[in-house]
């Protein structure tokens, strides 16, 4: 099952680790995928924890099924009481390549990646999809418009073109977001020998389960654990 955290970093490298002579270095599923290299793999051997568990309210799009619902406004949001489960979790991004200028330059565009997701580079915005902007249904205008946001990549209007940052979409705490040093686990068991680097991801995210029942119409979130 892809859970939250897998989603997030498959979104964040997919496609986008590719090398200076156009090698793009995937994301494989296979543990010790020697005859694939470069690759990238992800596990969660770091484990999962639970923090936190309480009641909150949360807006929630109205489904077609729900009393309230409202077929000229099918986009209409309320408040809802859900269950919210604060969730800890560590992730080994495994780097597997065949030299130590690849192990270097796979390492380095990872760490610029990371550093992109998190100034709020439009590459990342959920309604991002290869230079078209989903909201508006039509080319990204941050990579149209001219202002102070543009010039550091970033979306131009974020409250009018509706961006939305790839933390929030995937219920990710931001402030928890941690990316370690790279460290080396080669294997010379095998000839020749496979270098391997692991890059230590750490973050908290929130599942949430709804309720039902009574419709809350007023939103209170206790700030302090956002």
């Amino acid at each position: 099952m892809l859970t939250k955290p897998i989603r997030m970093m498959l979104r964040v490298l997919h496609g986008n680790v590719v090398l200076d002579d156009g090698t793009v270095v995937k994301v494989i599923k296979r543990d010790y995928p020697y005859d694939h290299t470069p690759c990238l793999t992800i596990d969660n051997s770091g484990g999962t924890s639970t923090i936190q568990k309480n009641i909150i309210n949360k807006d929630y799009v109205i489904p077609v099924d729900h009393p309230q619902y409202d077929k000229d406004h099918p986009d209409k949001m309320i408040s809802q009481q859900v269950r919210r489960e604060e969730h800890s979790i560590s992730l080994n991004l495994n780097i597997w390549c065949d030299n130590e200028d690849e192990r270097l330059e796979i390492i380095n565009k990872i760490d610029k990646l990371f550093n992109m997701a998190q100034s709020d580079h439009y590459l990342f915005c959920n309604n991002y999809n290869n230079g078209v902007c989903s909201h508006l249904k039509s080319t990204c205008k941050a990579t149209t418009e001219q202002n102070g946001r543009t010039v550091k990549k970033q979306c131009p209007s974020p409250e009018d073109y509706h961006y939305q940052n790839i933390f929030t979409t995937y219920d990710i705490i931001r402030s928890s977001f941690d990316v370690e040093p790279a460290f080396d686990t080669d294997d010379t068991t095998v000839n020749p020998p496979v270098l391997r680097s692991i890059i230590r991801v750490s973050f908290s995210y929130y599942d949430y389960y709804i309720i039902g029942g009574a419709i809350s119409t007023n939103l209170s979130v206790d700030e302090e654990l956002l």
